[in-house]
C-alpha cells in the first residue's frame, strides 16, 4: 500500500513539475510590442479670420508650426500593441500599463484594457486610443516643433496575465515616430475642399481665404 501511495504521489508531483514547468517556460514566450501608432484625429480649434491670417503670416516667416499647435486642443493616436504567446498554455491578458514619452520628454502614463486570451501560436494585434490634450502636450511642443513636426513616442510599460488568481507582470518597451505635419496638411486640403472655414464676411472674401490657403498649403510643402 506504501508503495501506490509513494507511486501516486511521485506522479503527482512530476505533474506539478510539468505544468509549473510549461508555466515558467510559457512566461518567458509571452511578447508585448508597439507595432505602430496611426493618427486617429487632431481636436482643433475653430479657424478665426485673425488666426488665418496670423498663420498665413507665420508661414512667410517660417515659423508656421509654432502657430498651428495654437490650433491644436488635443492629439489622439492608436497605438497598436502587438502581443503574442509562444509558449504551450493559453495566457488571459487583462490589461497593460504604461509610461508615455514624446522626444525624450515624460508626459504621464497610460492604461490599456486588454481583456482577452492568447492561444499558443497566436498573435493578436491590440488597438488602444490615446489622448494627449494640450496641456498635457505642452511640455513636448517644443521639441516636436524643433524637429519639424516629428512626434517620437516611447512606450515602456507592463502587461499583466492572471494565473491561479495571480497577475503576473510582463514588461515591455516600444519606439515609433510619426509626422504631425502630414496630419496638419491634411486638416488644410480638408478645410480647402469642403469650404468650412466660417466667416462673417461675404463669399468673394471666402474664396479670397480658400484661395490663401492653398497658398499656404503650398508653402507647408515646400518646407517638408
Amino acid at each position: 500500500m506504501n508503495k501506490v501511495i509513494i507511486a501516486t504521489l511521485s506522479i503527482v508531483i512530476v505533474i506539478i513539475i510539468i505544468v509549473v514547468g510549461l508555466v515558467a517556460y510559457s512566461y518567458t514566450q509571452i511578447h508585448v510590442s508597439l507595432n505602430n501608432v496611426k493618427f486617429d484625429s487632431i481636436d482643433w480649434a475653430p479657424i478665426s479670420f485673425e488666426m488665418f491670417l496670423k498663420l498665413g503670416l507665420s508661414v512667410l516667416a517660417g515659423n508656421w508650426l509654432e502657430t498651428v499647435f495654437e490650433l491644436i486642443q488635443g492629439i489622439n493616436l492608436n497605438l497598436m500593441f502587438g502581443l503574442s504567446n509562444f509558449g504551450f498554455i493559453p495566457v488571459y491578458i487583462p490589461d497593460l500599463s504604461y509610461e508615455l514619452v514624446i522626444n525624450d520628454i515624460s508626459l504621464g502614463r497610460g492604461y490599456g484594457n486588454i481583456d482577452t486570451i492568447i492561444y499558443p501560436g497566436e498573435t493578436k494585434e491590440i488597438p488602444i486610443l490615446q489622448n494627449f490634450q494640450k496641456n498635457n502636450l505642452a511640455p513636448a511642443v517644443k521639441s516636436i516643433i524643433n524637429s519639424g513636426g516629428v512626434i517620437k513616442l516611447h512606450v515602456s510599460g507592463t502587461a499583466y496575465f492572471k494565473l491561479l488568481g495571480m497577475n503576473i507582470p510582463i514588461p515591455f518597451e516600444s519606439t515609433k515616430q510619426i509626422s504631425l505635419v502630414d496630419e496638419i496638411n491634411y486638416h488644410l486640403n480638408n478645410e480647402i475642399q469642403e469650404n468650412t472655414l466660417q466667416s462673417d464676411l461675404n463669399i468673394s472674401l471666402d474664396n479670397f481665404i480658400n484661395q490663401a490657403m492653398e497658398t499656404i498649403k503650398n508653402k507647408i510643402n515646400a518646407n517638408k
